[in-house]
């Protein structure tokens, strides 16, 4: 049935394309073998007239199976919404076509609700006629076993309403959002708790200044493959130490092993409140909230979100903490609010770890609903496999056969008063200048005294100074 009602065959942006979409309707609704009164024919035709443009303008395709899910999808909370659905993009159209298009609408809008909803559904019913039998329905979403609702339906389909009356460019990353979070009738599914206990393990042989963490959320995991998925929960997390230490980076192993998706959020952000909760569509700027974006997007009920830096947290016009407390407990995340969406959902498993380089400044009511861990500084076999695999993994995304030089990788290795972040560019920058030189070795240069640069040597050659 898909060939049947070819979208492609309208000429888009041509005057010709309100007469194409006319005759395609035509050819189509010929099929049909249902009776319609002459009024409801003449809706019928210039109903999918409409529909048919507005397909193929936003999507620059489609056929009879797009019409149908157009008819059939949850989010509409009464018939008449799918009425005036059509009339959205006009600034796309042709004038000539999108002035048919607002005749259209305006002539319909006389009639009651009750009439304007008795058309459509003799619509969609003479529809189901095409070919003399019922057609074949899309195939719904399929909640996989282990998933959770974290989307409501009836809030999306309210939410949807909402988004339609807003300017187009905002417009549009709201529906865009608000389909992704559709999908799987709002469900989500959650970790495979058993598969992550072993990556975790593995992690912790190679990240020693991460064990205790790592071994915390092991516990976490042991309980929740033993409960009920509604049950599955994993403590929030604050990780303490200097800057560059791995704090973050546990983050994104727990992420990888979860296969999960994961963000970063600054507590002492400008915007505060606003990037968990959005802002208010009535706002300037205004935008969906981080936590709402990242639950609709990916597949998982839990992904891992890092809210760096709160000990930075700051009584700003905007408070970040309150909304972190809520968030931060199982019970009223349940019920979290996007305020540009006016709708509920349930963050209630979505994964905090917190990072901070000391406990002063940390808000008491924030310790309470956290587990604190100290994180050492890595040792230098830790930091030379770190070395090691960033190495690889320029290797494997420049697809060039340059080495790492032994010497440089292990007094880099031995310098601990150089941080993590620095020593990853160190070896970023060893890398291009091989390659820029058309090398097999990188050299790396070393800093003679932490946090001086500009001076330093070639590891593997003491004493040679950079210029």
């Amino acid at each position: 049935m898909s060939n049947d009602f070819d979208l492609a065959r309208i000429r888009v942006g041509t005057p010709q394309d309100l007469s194409d979409a006319q005759d395609l309707v035509k050819q189509l609704l010929a099929k049909a073998s249902g009776g319609l009164d002459r009024v409801s024919k003449q809706f019928c035709q210039d109903f999918l007239t409409a529909l048919a443009l507005k397909l193929v303008y936003e999507n620059k395709a489609g056929n009879l199976i797009d019409v149908l899910e157009y008819f059939d999808d949850p989010r509409w909370d009464f018939d008449v919404q799918k009425l005036t659905g059509v009339g959205h993009g006009l600034g796309a159209y042709p004038p000539s076509t999108a002035r048919w298009v607002e005749r259209f609408l305006a002539s319909k809008s006389t009639l009651s609700i009750d009439e304007r909803e008795i058309l459509l559904k003799r619509c969609r019913l003479h529809l189901d006629t095409v070919g003399k039998t019922p057609l074949k329905r899309p195939a719904k979403s399929v909640k996989t076993r282990g998933s959770i609702p974290v989307f409501n339906q009836d809030a999306l389909a309210k939410a949807i309403v909402k988004v339609s009356e807003l300017k187009e460019g905002v417009r549009a990353t709201g529906e865009r959002l608000l389909q992704a979070a559709h999908a799987n009738e709002g469900h989500r599914t959650l970790p495979d708790a058993k598969r992550a206990m072993l990556k975790l393990e593995a992690a912790k042989a190679q990240f020693e200044n991460l064990v205790e963490p790592l071994g915390r959320l092991q516990l976490d995991l042991v309980l929740a493959a033993a409960m009920k998925p509604q049950a599955f929960r994993i403590s929030p997390i604050l990780l303490l130490g200097e800057p560059g230490i791995g704090k973050t980076y546990l983050a994104t192993q727990l992420a990888e092993a979860l296969g999960v998706a994961t963000d970063k959020i600054s507590a002492g952000g400008a915007q505060g409140g606003f990037q968990f909760t959005g802002s208010h569509r009535s706002w300037n700027n205004a935008a969906p909230g981080a936590l709402f974006t990242l639950l609709a997007e990916g597949g998982s009920a839990s992904p891992v979100v890092v809210i760096d830096e709160v000990d930075k947290i700051r009584d700003a016009q905007y408070p970040v903490l309150p909304v972190l407390l809520d968030v931060l407990d199982a019970e009223t995340a349940q019920h979290f609010k996007d305020e540009f969406f006016e709708m509920d959902f349930d963050a209630s498993r979505i994964i905090f770890v917190m990072t901070a380089n000391s406990l002063d400044g940390i808000p008491s009511p924030l310790l309470s609903r956290v587990e604190v861990f100290d994180v050492p500084s890595p040792a230098p076999a830790q930091r030379l496999r770190i070395i090691q695999a960033t190495s690889e993994t320029l290797r494997v995304k420049t697809k060039r056969r340059i080495t790492l030089d032994v010497t440089g990788s292990e007094a880099l290795a031995a310098r601990v008063d150089i941080d993590l972040r620095r020593v990853t560019r160190l070896v970023r920058e060893a890398f291009a200048r091989a390659m820029q030189a058309g090398d097999a070795v990188a050299h790396l240069v070393i800093p003679n005294d932490a946090g001086r640069r500009g001076i330093g040597f070639h590891a593997g050659y003491p004493g040679k100074t950079c210029h």
